[in-house]
């Protein structure tokens, strides 16, 4: 993604079972990044001056001699991100952030690939190495003796 995004906030890519939330909608991850690879499928088909937009950006033109194949068309969601919640697997509840979403359709393919990315507005607790040894029975055993 953007490197001025990615500089300033700790994203990082979601699992496709997590859950997420806007305003009162919720979907899967996976779900999710289909209705997008799909939505921007239907957008590119929409008709622009007779011609269909994927055919219309399947080239650039730049003058009659110089024409450059165009591999994918690629759509970022805003730098700042998008509001929202999400719940992963295992974890105990909503976390509140912001989502990055980018979708890049292959002209020639055809395929669609959808990535999705969060960042936390607080950073998660972080695990001390020590915590580990501290939930041991002997450590528990040790701590009791004195």
């Amino acid at each position: 993604m953007n490197d001025k995004i990615e500089s300033n906030k700790n994203y990082e890519a979601v699992g496709d079972d997590d859950v997420l939330l806007f305003g009162q909608t919720t979907f899967l991850v996976r779900k999710f990044k289909e209705l997008s690879g799909s939505k921007l499928s239907e957008i590119l088909g929409i008709p622009a001056n007779g011609q269909y937009i994927r055919d219309w950006m399947r080239e650039l033109k730049i003058n009659p001699e110089t024409i450059i194949s165009v591999g994918e068309i690629n759509w970022k969601s805003h730098e700042e991100g998008i509001d929202c919640q999400i719940i992963k697997i295992g974890s105990k509840g909503w976390q509140k952030g912001k989502v990055q979403i980018e979708v890049n359709k292959n002209i020639k393919s055809g395929e669609t690939q959808t990535s999705i990315k969060f960042c936390p507005d607080e950073p998660p607790e972080q695990k001390s190495p020590l915590d580990d040894i501290r939930q041991s029975e002997e450590y528990k055993k040790l701590s009791n003796n004195n």
